[in-house]
């Protein structure tokens, strides 16, 4: 792991016209690290997410991308580092799965250029790599969520940034998708790709994390190994509920204290 971070966040603030959401935030992301960033619904996580992509302006603070203000790149120099990877949606023209990947390299291409066969040629390499080349040819708008996500990856691929930014990324996709995109991130991981991203999920980021940061109210409340970050104390500051956190082949599970109570 290298000791210079990728991205370095300083004493972050960001307040919205009538709402403060984050509080002196620090935090930073190195190469190869799978980071979680836990926490309900309004702690700050996607503005967290926002300001990192440049989309958003700070109040006060730092945010550093390879020690360099986020402000001083441009648009496409921050997709040339760091790929986002938003919930799988719908478009509104229904792209066949290579366009829509191709599309990651549009940062590349001139106003005006199209697509070379170099793009192309990328594009396909992206969806062998993440094992859904046979769907190439299929129009986007039919394909399920958690095939939606994965040629979503695919076109962050193409970008060719090594960083991935991932805003809720199993949200809406069934169990087994679930699972075979967070095995997907485990495994470009382990090739020194580095993902942030937000999750409901303490399961999940005991899964594949190197590193949770929990958040509550706009502050990070613990940042370390999921061990010592999800715990049955955490768990209850975050949302409120008794949990357990439990092994099972090696494998930690959470699992909540669950009321069956007729109200």
């Amino acid at each position: 792991m290298e000791l210079t971070p990728i991205i370095e966040v300083k004493n972050l603030h960001f307040s919205y016209p009538k709402h403060t959401v984050l509080k002196g935030l620090d935090f930073a992301l190195y190469k190869g690290e799978v980071v979680s960033l836990l926490g309900e619904n309004g702690c700050g996580k996607s503005t967290l997410i926002r300001l990192i992509l440049g989309l958003l302006k700070r109040k006060s603070g730092e945010i550093l991308l390879h020690n360099n203000d986020i402000h001083s790149y441009k648009q496409n120099e921050i997709a040339s580092q760091i790929a986002y990877i938003p919930q799988y949606h719908n478009v509104p023209f229904n792209y066949s799965v290579l366009d829509m990947v191709v599309m990651g390299r549009v940062f590349k291409l001139g106003l005006f250029a199209s697509p070379s066969k170099h793009d192309f040629d990328v594009a396909t390499q992206a969806l062998e790599k993440i094992g859904i080349a046979h769907l190439k040819n299929k129009p986007f708008g039919q394909l399920s969520g958690g095939q939606k996500q994965m040629v979503l990856l695919a076109r962050a691929l193409t970008q060719e940034a090594k960083t991935f930014v991932m805003d809720e990324p199993v949200s809406g996709l069934d169990y087994g998708n679930q699972i075979r995109l967070l095995e997907m991130i485990h495994s470009l991981s382990k090739e020194g790709y580095t993902f942030l991203k937000t999750t409901h999920y303490p399961d999940h980021a005991m899964m594949v994390s190197s590193r949770v940061v929990s958040m509550k109210d706009g502050t990070i409340i613990a940042n370390g190994t999921p061990n010592e970050v999800i715990t049955s104390d955490m768990i209850t500051q975050l949302y409120g509920i008794e949990a357990d956190i439990v092994h099972h082949q090696e494998n930690p599970l959470c699992v909540p204290s669950f009321s069956r109570k007729v109200i």
